[in-house]
C-alpha cells in the first residue's frame, strides 16, 4: 500500500506548480535535507504516486474539453484508453454526471480538433459530444 505523509504531500504540491524546481530549493522551503527530498521523490516515482513530470507551454494551440456521453452497457474504460492514445489528446477522465468521459485536447488547429471530434463520433456507442474551447488558462502558481 502506498503511504504518503505530510512531507510527501508538500513535495508534490511544490512540484505540481513547478516540476523542475530543484530538490535543494524544495528542501530549503520545507526545512529538510536535499537528500531527503531526492529519496522521497524517487520512492514516490517508483511506487507510482508520481507518474510523470509535465510542462505547461504558452502555445498558440487550440485547447478544448470534449465531453462525451456514451451508451449504457458500454466499456467506458476501453473507450477512455482508446481516446488517450490519440495524438493531441493530453488527458482523459471518466466522470460522473451528464457526460461519461471528458478528454482534454491540445492541437495546433481547429481543423485538427474537428478531426479528433469526428473520429470520436464514429464509435457506435457514442451518444453525443460537446466541445468547449478553452479561452484562458490559470495555473496554481502562488
Amino acid at each position: 500500500m502506498n503511504m504518503i505523509d505530510n512531507l510527501d504531500k508538500k513535495i508534490i504540491e511544490i512540484m505540481k506548480k513547478d516540476s523542475r524546481c530543484p530538490f535543494v530549493e524544495i528542501a530549503n522551503q520545507l526545512g529538510v535535507s536535499e537528500g531527503t527530498i531526492r529519496s522521497r521523490v524517487h520512492r514516490m516515482t517508483d511506487e507510482g504516486i508520481i507518474r510523470g513530470f509535465t510542462i505547461k507551454t504558452s502555445s498558440r494551440n487550440v485547447k478544448a474539453l470534449v465531453e462525451i456521453r456514451i451508451d449504457v452497457n458500454t466499456d467506458t474504460q476501453g473507450i477512455a484508453k482508446e481516446l488517450a492514445s490519440y495524438d493531441g489528446v493530453t488527458e482523459v477522465f471518466e466522470v460522473t454526471g451528464d457526460q461519461d468521459i471528458i478528454a482534454i485536447v491540445d492541437v495546433e488547429s481547429s481543423q485538427y480538433l474537428n478531426e479528433i471530434i469526428e473520429r470520436i463520433r464514429r464509435y457506435d456507442n457514442i451518444l453525443s459530444t460537446r466541445t468547449r474551447i478553452i479561452l484562458k488558462e490559470h495555473f496554481g502558481e502562488a
